[in-house]
């Protein structure tokens, strides 16, 4: 058995929240996606979580026997853990929220996802605590979403784009040549994913990449990443599918980034994306710091 407070304090240690500005992105679309809910989240959630939008989300027993992680609460994640779970474990999410960005064969979706009612009260019921973080997770260095892709493709950072809370959701990475066929190829390996969306130019070597992971349509920082010299482009998602006129224009707008650009556009799934740094680095972390094993909860469908 591990003290929730320890583990809790110590990723609030690993992340750096006590300096963490309220999350950029989760202070907006979380309070939202509730209020259109008619749920008052601030009823469950802790009041630090409340402050930051990150941290210890829902507090639940005071001891856990076994720690899970997923990077989103989504229904189909969240069956999955009350099936496993025993009273106090806990759930660490990359995202507090379920994120629903549609299918490279041209499904769409709704975007942003509140957990159910039905969930909450299994989730306060059983004792079970949540843990989320977004943006510092992004940004860390050492247990990165982005972090993580550059070591899987055995680089080396070389600089860093897309400003985003205290850092860089983006990371510069020199790796050993490869062609853009090889980095898909190595893509649906390292991600556990099919299909792969890709777009932009073709090219027989490839040895500066951009990453970022989860949602990867700003066509500013692909521009910029392109000027610093980046020969590709792999991220979460190329194109965001949400249904309405700001989805159809973001969407629009990368076509046309893609047809100009010299750089191979990848993209392997939101989801996916961002699993890997919970698969690799949070993994290694938990066993090193508190000799536990992370058990993990995949998505069925990384693309939805």
């Amino acid at each position: 058995m591990a003290q929730l407070q320890t583990l809790v304090d110590d990723l609030d240690r690993l992340f750096e929240l006590s300096t963490a500005a309220p999350d950029i992105a989760m202070s907006r679309h979380l309070p939202r996606v509730y209020a259109e809910a008619g749920v008052d989240w601030r009823r469950w959630a802790t009041a630090e979580f409340a402050d930051r939008f990150n941290g210890l989300m829902i507090r639940g027993r005071a001891e856990s026997s076994q720690v899970f992680a997923a990077c989103f609460p989504s229904a189909e994640v969240l069956d999955q853990w009350l099936a496993l779970a025993r009273p106090g474990d806990l759930l660490i999410t990359h995202h507090p929220i379920d994120v629903r960005n549609g299918h490279p064969e041209g499904r769409w979706a709704q975007g942003f996802v509140p957990i159910g009612s039905r969930h909450l009260a299994a989730i306060i019921g059983s004792g079970l605590s949540v843990y989320s973080v977004h943006a510092p997770m992004d940004t860390s260095i050492r247990v990165g979403t982005a972090a993580a892709v550059v070591e899987a493709l055995g680089g080396t950072v070389v600089g860093g784009f897309w400003p985003y809370g205290n850092g860089c959701a983006g990371l510069l990475c020199r790796v050993p040549p490869l062609s853009s066929a090889e980095l898909v190829t190595a893509a649906r390996r390292i991600f556990k994913v099919d299909p792969v969306e890709v777009a932009g130019s073709p090219r027989t070597v490839i040895e500066r990449i951009a990453v970022v992971g989860g949602t990867g349509d700003r066509v500013d920082e692909m521009a910029a990443a392109e000027q610093r010299g980046a020969q590709a482009w792999l991220t979460g998602e190329i194109h965001v599918r949400i249904e309405g006129a700001y989805g159809r224009r973001k969407y629009a707008d990368v076509r046309a980034f893609a047809d100009r650009t010299t750089m191979t556009l990848v993209g392997v799934s939101h989801a996916a994306s961002e699993q890997l740094v919970l698969r690799t680095q949070l993994t290694r972390w938990f066993a090193e710091r508190h000799g536990l094993a992370l058990h993990l909860l995949d998505e069925p469908q990384w693309w939805r």
